[in-house]
């Protein structure tokens, strides 16, 4: 495994051990040292083993250090919010993959397949931001970064956001997100981010109401070309990109660009309360918080539904109109 701290110096193929190449001297400062000593405590924790190797060439005021494993056996992003929740703290912004691995999962602990030649990023920094100003934008930016990533790596491409957090492509999910803050009193003071992207793979995983078709980014021309570095690095860039904005402007440009990536409007949809089964069916369910056509987001991104009593700030939503065509995954 290696942690670099400067993404220029990871030329590998995405399939290639990450453990192979030359070793190189470290030179750190002191923010350096401490985010690759916290991700060093990370490879223990969730793959049982150190890094044998630490690259470090300098990675300015940005991510400090990126920690890239071949198999995790717990999931990074819930063992980087164990330690934010510590006195400790996360040191500095810092990020780690695995290019597979068990125990990952998405919202309310639903699985997550970590198929090998996909992204499984999980990043955590330090923050400082005003939750009155901000607190829209917290749950959103990691999902608009990836569409920002994707963009950017394969011009062509047009992501759309399922509400509330999955990136779409052609209508097929492609990508997840999960996000965190530790909050003390009206400021946040760390985001840990976890986020999977189906890059080169498309999961074998049974399709539902809620996910009914999945796909991955070589799937579709523009982005056949794109490796697993070539993502990683335009992936980081947005993610700090949106989050300089969240703390600079609070959470309207994060949010405006949510809506524009947002593809529910105009759909018949249906949301219902989380911890319900995965189905295949909306009757096999029990009543829906709300059915109706899909019209507008508010300004906290919560989800107005025509005839609804109210906008939902929370919920699993699947598209109706998608339901008589589901069809089993690869």
């Amino acid at each position: 495994m290696l942690i670099l701290s400067d993404l220029a110096a990871w030329q590998s193929h995405p399939l290639d051990s990450p453990a192979e190449g030359p070793a190189v001297k470290p030179i750190m400062s002191g923010a350096d040292a401490a985010a690759v000593a916290t991700l060093r405590a990370l490879a223990d924790q969730t793959s049982g083993t150190s890094p044998r190797q630490v690259t470090t060439t300098g990675a300015g005021d940005r991510w400090r250090a990126l920690l890239v494993v071949e198999q995790a056996d717990r999931s990074q992003y819930d063992a980087l919010l164990a330690m934010a929740r510590q006195p400790a703290g996360i040191p500095a912004p810092l990020a780690a993959i695995a290019l597979t691995g068990h125990g990952f999962h998405g919202n309310r602990g639903r699985p997550w397949l970590a198929a090998r030649g996909n992204l499984h990023l999980s990043c955590a920094l330090p923050v400082d931001l005003d939750l009155a100003r901000t607190a829209a934008g917290i749950p959103a930016v990691a999902a608009v970064a990836v569409c920002d990533a994707l963009v950017r790596c394969a011009p062509g491409l047009e992501p759309r956001l399922k509400w509330v957090n999955d990136v779409l492509l052609d209508g097929a999910k492609t990508a997840g997100v999960l996000a965190s803050a530790q909050i003390r009193g009206t400021r946040a003071l760390t985001v840990v981010l976890g986020i999977g992207v189906n890059l080169a793979v498309v999961p074998a995983v049974t399709p539902t109401l809620f996910v009914p078709r999945v796909t991955c980014l070589h799937q579709h021309p523009p982005a056949t070309g794109v490796t697993l570095p070539d993502l990683t690095r335009a992936l980081l860039a947005a993610l700090w990109t949106r989050l300089q904005e969240l703390q600079d402007t609070g959470a309207a440009s994060v949010v405006a660009a949510y809506r524009r990536a947002w593809g529910d409007q105009g759909r018949e949809v249906a949301v219902w309360a989380e911890g319900l089964p995965d189905v295949t069916r909306a009757a096999d369910l029990p009543p829906p918080l709300a059915r109706g056509r899909a019209l507008a987001l508010t300004d906290d991104l919560a989800l107005v539904i025509q005839g609804a009593s109210g906008p939902l700030s929370g919920g699993r939503l699947a598209h109706l109109d998608d339901e008589p065509s589901l069809k089993p995954f690869p």
